[in-house]
């Protein structure tokens, strides 16, 4: 009988946390973010690319990302993230008339080789097994050779930007690019955003 109500107040107590913690995440954010992830299983990329934020685009051309993409997918490599959930946002940082929002998330990403395409030699299987593991960690990274397809647990960091009044865009975090991150966010958002790391 104790060990049942301490079961039960284990729970409630778990629940409440998990309400509290969710209840901090703003739900423009989420939803925009839910829409990224739509858009990109779905392949529109031309309406997923529209939630991105717009600086990226003076760095990297909008045409050159859509055209990557379409390429890949017609040379036989399949991208889909499903289960994707908020782990945590930060504390909106203000800069100018832009507000910057830090959202780790983690979704399951499945990569899929089309058999007999470009991606489907051991060569390109062996050079994506090692850069997945390089960014995702080697245990989060599962090949299923008959299935030809890469099940990914992706653990991945995102800025949400708000200009004045606007929506929320989206950019990945990746400080593998230094250089393209210190272009897109002010020093004092990558000072107490993505440098805390």
């Amino acid at each position: 009988m104790k060990v049942t109500r301490f079961f039960i107040l284990t729970l409630v107590v778990l629940a409440s946390y998990a309400a509290k913690g969710q209840a901090v995440i703003n739900p423009a954010i989420e939803e925009t973010l839910n829409q990224f992830i739509t858009y990109s299983n779905q392949h529109d990329w031309d309406k997923a690319f529209d939630l991105l934020y717009p600086k990226l685009f003076t760095k990297v051309p909008k045409q050159d990302l859509l055209d990557i993409m379409k390429s890949t997918e017609a040379d036989g490599l399949n991208l889909q993230m499903t289960n994707t959930r908020i782990t945590s946002t930060s504390v909106p940082v203000l800069d100018g008339e832009e507000t910057f929002v830090k959202v780790q998330y983690i979704s399951d990403l499945s990569v899929t080789i089309q058999p007999g395409g470009k991606y489907d030699y051991p060569k390109s299987i062996q050079a994506m097994d090692e850069q997945f593991k390089i960014i995702y960690g080697p245990n989060n990274v599962k090949w299923d050779d008959s299935a030809k397809q890469y099940k990914i647990i992706a653990n991945k960091s995102m800025m949400a930007i708000q200009s004045k009044q606007g929506d929320w865009k989206l950019v990945e975090i990746n400080m593998d690019q230094p250089e393209l991150m210190e272009s897109l966010f002010p020093g004092s958002v990558m000072q107490t955003l993505i440098r805390v790391d």
